[in-house]
């Protein structure tokens, strides 16, 4: 008798028993499932993570005043500018505001920066029309992706080369005033996808401009300090706290992203534990039910061996039993956590939204996690299965092999 054959003998027992069959299957079914859609949207959201942050530069550090007892000028941004492996300081001003277009407006972050420097921020900015503008330009603007368009069926909220007003609400004493100012877009930028800077969401003007327009004073609200090295951002952030302690609040956006990768792994970890004691279950469930076969086929097992079947052969037959159960359950298991694993993610792109408000009401920002699977870790999972299932039908196998033909024949 060849492999094949043995399989099949083995496969026709189990169709004999299919409900104890397909319920030790099933647990073999689930085990593997959990791990592969795990592993899936494990992946899927570790990429989504590195995706956002890389948006902005690896070697960007920001730094805003924790108090008013720190002013964030052209002096401190010298100061920090001598730190060792600092190799740029680019002061910004922000604040969020009203922009209006051909009598349609929504709500945006208004940015002041020298944007000759933005590509240093972020690495993959890249204009889908028009230029930048230039320190010296006082009326130029440039819109993010998102904000040029009002919605998926209008396009054309601003145009190059369109005047566009920005608007935002101050107060005089008690008494509020509108302040708004008219501007020339000069360029739109390409979509780049929101991380930690909403780069999609706002509009950038020149840093003198905002000064201006939001009455600053030649302070601003902050630094993006540009490192020489990623691998320098926790030594700048070490010497920037020691030298003005509390009075500035220092993000490293790199720091974030591990943070929320080393939580993440922590839980995925804590659920793929869950999902191995599923798979040790369905051993233990492969366990009786070949056990369970062996004492009801003792009879049968005594006519095999009567017939010529030695041990190695009844051993071969019964461990068959134990890896189809393992293969059709692995192979049933890795395709259905693919499949749960998309639809984990479609579920994680619906709870994980921004809505962002317009004059038509709000406009929504879906974050979807695309799952992704390494090959290695499917092959891995379905010979996981496989192993296990033999290893739990090796004792049942073992036994139905010592048998004695003439008892088992006997057997009632």
């Amino acid at each position: 008798m060849n492999i094949l054959q043995a399989f099949m003998f083995s496969f026709e027992a189990l169709r004999e028993r299919r409900l104890r069959t397909s319920l030790t299957t099933l647990m073999v079914v689930m085990g593997a499932s959990l791990i592969v859609s795990l592993n899936g949207t494990g992946n899927g959201f570790r990429n989504f993570v590195n995706e956002q942050f890389s948006s902005l530069g690896a070697n960007v550090l920001i730094l805003s005043p924790r108090s008013e007892s720190i002013e964030m000028n052209t002096a401190l941004a010298d100061e920090i500018a001598r730190f060792k492996g600092v190799e740029e300081v680019i002061p910004y001003i922000q604040q969020i505001s009203t922009v209006v277009s051909r009598g349609e407006e929504q709500t945006s972050i208004v940015v002041g920066v020298d944007q000759s420097k933005l590509r240093l921020l972020f690495p993959t900015l890249s204009l889908k029309v028009g230029t930048l503008v230039s320190e010296s330009d006082s009326i130029g603007i440039v819109l993010g992706s998102e904000v040029a368009r009002l919605s998926e069926e209008r396009e054309a909220f601003a145009g190059l080369s369109q005047t566009v007003k920005i608007k935002y609400q101050t107060y005089e004493g008690q008494n509020p005033q509108i302040v708004q100012r008219s501007f020339v877009v000069r360029g739109i930028l390409d979509y780049i996808g929101s991380g930690v800077v909403p780069v999609d969401q706002m509009v950038f003007i020149s840093t003198r401009a905002a000064d201006n327009l939001f009455n600053r004073g030649g302070n601003f609200d902050g630094f993006y300090v540009i490192t020489e090295n990623p691998e320098l951002n926790e030594e700048v952030r070490r010497r920037l706290q020691e030298r003005y302690g509390g009075d500035l609040v220092i993000i490293s956006p790199q720091v974030i992203a591990d943070m929320i990768q080393q939580i993440s792994g922590g839980v995925y970890l804590f659920i793929r534990i869950v999902a191995m004691v599923s798979l040790l279950v369905a051993s233990i469930g492969i366990i009786t039910t070949l056990q369970t076969s062996v004492m009801e086929r003792v009879r049968e097992i005594g006519l095999l061996k009567a017939l010529g079947f030695n041990k190695r052969l009844i051993l071969v037959l019964f461990l068959c039993e134990a890896m189809t159960i393992g293969i059709i359950g692995g192979s049933i298991g890795v395709l259905l956590g693919m499949g749960l694993s998309h639809g984990m993610s479609v579920l994680l792109g619906r709870s994980l939204q921004i809505r962002a408000p317009t004059s038509g009401g709000r406009r929504v920002f879906s974050l979807h996690i695309v799952p992704a699977f390494d090959p290695w870790n499917l092959l891995s999972t379905w010979v996981l299965c496989v192993v296990l299932s033999m290893i739990s039908g090796f004792y049942p196998s073992w036994r139905a092999s010592r048998l004695d033909p003439v008892v088992a024949l006997r057997h009632e």
